[in-house]
């Protein structure tokens, strides 16, 4: 029986520092995100924050929001080639300029419908070009 006993102790020594090594000694496999993807990943956080500031009508920070959407859209749009995401972007900018200075103004109804416009196009740029296979 004592044999038993410290062969079962013994292999539990064995096991469980092994089986802890073994899940934390493993790297993390993450892909680069691509360029656009990023821009795109910040595009989001910028109309979620510009959502939820809006609930809160913190209207100086959803003109912020606003105001960097529309310099990163404005810049990166006019150096794009393909003619429809060019107008595209060009369009979420203009928004995005519209929905700063209803910020300004303190008009929540006017930065919804912008807001649900910076949305649609979008949808309409993914559909078109990202989601175009």
């Amino acid at each position: 029986m004592k044999k038993s006993l410290y062969m079962l102790l013994a292999t539990s020594l064995f096991c469980i520092p092994t089986g802890a090594l073994a899940e934390s000694g493993q790297p993390t496999i993450t892909a680069e995100l691509r360029p656009m993807q990023k821009i795109m990943q910040t595009r989001i956080g910028w109309m979620k924050d510009m959502q939820t500031n809006l609930t809160a009508m913190k209207y100086a920070e959803v003109g912020k929001d606003a105001a960097a959407l529309e310099n990163q859209t404005g810049l990166i749009g006019k150096t794009l080639t393909n003619p429809l995401a060019k107008d595209l972007t060009l369009k979420i900018s203009s928004a995005a300029t519209a929905v700063a200075d209803a910020a300004g103004k303190q008009d929540g109804n006017t930065i919804k419908i912008k807001l649900a416009e910076i949305k649609a196009t979008c949808d309409e740029c993914h559909a078109k070009i990202r989601d175009k296979k």
